[in-house]
């Protein structure tokens, strides 16, 4: 094994191993975090982060970064339920997917070709699916029953969410792209640095527009899931993914800079936000002081990992 696999294998322990503690002190310290039920409903809720997490940590690996995974999650779950209120669930569905898709295009052509800096092209994109989307509903939030958004949302099997099948099999399809197929080399090559890796051949424009658009498919799949979930779309639906996708896929492990990561990560990284965020609620803290927590927490971490690669 080699020691770069190692340092992200140890990075991806931390996550988990912090989340050990938080699930333990969770135990202890507060109500209705003992039962089998309790730990059911946290990974069916860290299954929406962690979707978006996982289309986040293609972009981040590639030393991109993705600021409009939130419109993405808010248009894929509007649309669908427009047009499923019209035309039926799986036309809703498709048209949301390829909105969705369309999107990450749109980012990536802007990275490469235009050479728009990620942060400002993706926030861009953000802003106007924002304000087409005010327009778009007038500003009212949207119902619709969809079975199978309904099932895959609500639904167990064996006792397991649905929606955590779901993220496993994202995070299983992702993985092979990230850390056994060409593609993910290219992307970990870029990350590194991208003049060395444009001398090497790497193929930046199939490259980025992989990740982009695959990280936009995964927030409208996650958008998806959320209407199942509540049977409504609203356009602020998506905002609290936005940070939290980076922070879960930070937390991992994954060098902000790119180049450096792993999915594992990522995955820890999203069960323990979640798990934090409902310890914090549970305890009646305040928004502020949760995120002050939150913060302080990220920054921990990311001194741990800068004090392991010294090492």
């Amino acid at each position: 094994m080699s020691t770069l696999a190692v340092v992200r294998g140890s990075r991806a322990a931390w996550a988990f191993g912090v989340l050990a503690l938080t699930w333990t002190a969770a135990v202890v310290f507060a109500d209705g975090f003992d039962s089998g039920s309790s730990f059911g409903y946290l990974v069916q809720t860290a299954s929406f982060l962690g979707i978006v997490a996982v289309g986040q940590t293609l972009v981040i690996i590639m030393s991109g970064i993705d600021l409009s995974v939130s419109g993405v999650v808010a248009l894929s779950a509007v649309v669908c339920a427009k047009v499923a209120s019209g035309t039926g669930g799986a036309t809703g569905i498709l048209v949301a997917l390829a909105l969705s898709a369309l999107v990450g295009a749109v980012n990536a052509a802007g990275v490469v070709w235009l050479r728009v800096p990620p942060m400002v092209m993706t926030l861009a994109t953000g802003t106007i699916l924002a304000g087409a989307l005010l327009v778009y509903t007038d500003g009212s939030p949207s119902s619709a029953e969809v079975p199978l958004l309904d099932s895959l949302a609500n639904g167990r099997v064996l006792g397991v969410p649905w929606a955590f099948v779901l993220w496993l099999g994202v995070t299983a399809v992702a993985g092979w792209l990230l850390h056994a197929s060409r593609t993910g080399r290219y992307a970990f090559a870029l990350g590194s640095g991208e003049s060395a890796a444009r001398a090497s051949g790497v193929p930046l424009a199939a490259t980025a527009f992989t990740a982009y658009v695959g990280c936009a498919l995964l927030a409208g799949v996650a958008g998806l899931v959320m209407l199942g979930f509540t049977g409504t779309s609203s356009l602020t639906m998506g905002n609290p993914y936005q940070l939290l996708s980076i922070a879960s896929v930070v937390l991992g492990g994954t060098s902000i800079l790119g180049g450096r990561g792993h999915l594992l990560g990522t995955v820890g990284g999203a069960l323990l936000l979640t798990l934090l965020t409902a310890l914090l609620t549970s305890w009646n803290l305040s928004e502020g002081v949760r995120q002050v927590v939150l913060g302080v927490l990220i920054i921990g971490l990311l001194l741990v990992y800068a004090r392991e690669r010294r090492a």
